[in-house]
């Protein structure tokens, strides 16, 4: 088989030919390689389109605040342990050398004076115990104990804020890309109008003004777009920083399904919503352990009035080697010395029992405790601000809540009724009974009702999730 480029023969390979006298399987191999790297190409320009619950997810377990409300929680749980270890025996090794050189008088029996040059060795193996220590160990643990369950609460809290900050955004992207659309549909009847009312003015059956009043109002509506095209583009980017997501252009969201339904009759009632989130709130239940928290330290202060006990026990050993040796100036070196392995191989024991009792301690302990009690003042009234907070939130976002059902309901209305009159000024334009200034009203009316719409009914949706995240579900 035979191919002419340019006067050239050349024939295929597999027919007993070659081709430009170069092997024909790496051009197969490099035109693979070319198709495979294409469709990897393709792989990755390919757009991941995620859910409201895909948002959650993904903000719940890579969102700042869950990373630094997460490590609080280890660090707390740190805390604990050490509490815990207080109650253990410690263990210590300890050796040492030491050279004395010099002479020593001694007084203890008959005086002596002994002149000396000798190397020791030491080594040891000691544990000691707290028996007493004025509960201070144990108020410590149950205050870390606290504080650890109180950074949990505070963890679920970041995760339930975290949900809700998301979800906010996503609903504001859902009802940026819906004004979006309703922006370009304006454009495209003002485009069609326009192009309308240059073939009537050409033909005298409309006056001119009327097609520059539609060009001015053309040019408004497209400003009108390229600025929700704008705040899409802002509020979409906004969301995805908060997910922590750089390649923004790899990634889209799903519509969601709006919904226009009520809360069920248990919102109804004002006092029972508000029992409740006293009782749900995982940061109301943190900040009264906060509470616990500085009464516990105030019990670990106190401490400091009561005596300590402590036992000590343990091994050692000890060694020594002299190179010279007068007593009373007599040599008094021994002709033969234990070897230092002999003398360290003897071990001895040890026991003690230590009792301490701080009689004055510079105020120290009056200090700690006046400031322990000033700090479960604090937390106390930090607990009771909170609580106010709560009630006032379940109030406000109740109010909200109802008045968000009103608006759905006035939009619903307002809709149809804009609707209605834009297709009735519009006829009666076309046979020139009405004026262009009545047209563009109602044309703009109608683009007011579809974002009162749209607005009223994801405001609905989002004061219904307001409601649950201040009741703490």
């Amino acid at each position: 088989m035979e191919l002419k480029i340019r006067n050239k023969k050349f024939t295929l390979p597999g027919l007993g030919y070659s081709l430009f006298s170069f092997p024909y399987w790496l051009l197969v191999v490099g035109c693979s390689l070319i198709g495979s790297e294409s469709s990897l190409a393709q792989d990755s320009l390919k757009v991941q389109v995620l859910t409201l619950e895909d948002c959650v997810k993904m903000a719940a377990t890579q969102s700042t605040e869950f990373l630094k409300g997460r490590n609080n929680v280890e660090l707390a749980g740190v805390d604990v342990l050490r509490s815990y270890g207080q109650f253990l025996p410690d263990l210590n090794l300890g050796a040492g050398y030491n050279y004395t050189s010099g002479k020593n008088f001694y007084t203890t029996s008959v005086p002596t004076l002994v002149d000396a040059n000798k190397t020791g060795y030491y080594y040891q193996l000691v544990s000691s115990i707290n028996i007493f220590n004025g509960l201070a160990d144990k108020a410590a643990l149950k205050a870390a104990l606290l504080e650890k369950r109180g950074q949990t609460m505070n963890l679920h809290r970041a995760i339930q804020q975290i949900c809700f900050d998301v979800t906010q955004s996503y609903l504001q992207v859902i009802l940026d890309r819906k004004i979006v659309v309703y922006a370009q549909d304006n454009l495209k009847t003002s485009l069609k109008r326009e192009d309308q009312l240059k073939e009537l003015t050409d033909v005298g059956r409309k006056v001119k003004s009327d097609l520059y009043q539609q060009q001015a109002q053309t040019s408004s509506d497209k400003l009108l777009l390229i600025n929700s095209e704008t705040k899409l583009r802002t509020d979409k980017l906004n969301l995805f920083k908060k997910l922590r997501i750089a390649d923004a252009e790899r990634y889209d969201l799903a519509d969601i399904a709006l919904s226009e339904e009520p809360l069920g009759p248990q919102y109804d009632h004002e006092q029972a919503l508000i029992d409740t989130a006293l009782a749900e709130r995982s940061d109301l239940q943190s900040s009264k352990l906060g509470v616990a928290i500085a009464e516990e330290n105030i019990e670990k202060y106190r401490s400091g009035y009561l005596p300590k006990l402590a036992l000590s026990y343990g091994l050692y050993s000890e060694g020594g080697y002299y190179y010279q040796l007068y007593v009373n100036d007599q040599y008094a070196l021994p002709p033969t010395q234990s070897s230092l392995g002999t003398q360290l191989g003897q071990l001895y024991g040890l026991a003690g029992l230590n009792a301490t009792w701080s009689i004055f301690d510079k105020w120290y302990t009056r200090s700690n405790i006046s400031s322990g009690k000033i700090m479960m003042d604090n937390a106390q009234i930090d607990y009771e601000n909170l609580q106010i907070e709560v009630k006032t939130d379940i109030k406000q976002s109740l109010g909200d809540y109802r008045s968000a059902l009103q608006q759905q309901e006035s939009a619903n209305k307002g809709i149809v009724a804009a609707q209605s009159a834009f297709e009735i000024i519009n006829g009666r334009y076309n046979l020139g009974s009405s004026d262009f200034i009545e047209l563009v009203n109602a044309q703009l009316n109608l683009l007011q009702a579809q974002e009162n719409k749209i607005q009223a009914t994801i405001g609905l949706m989002l004061q219904k999730r307001v409601l649950d995240f201040y009741i703490g579900k």
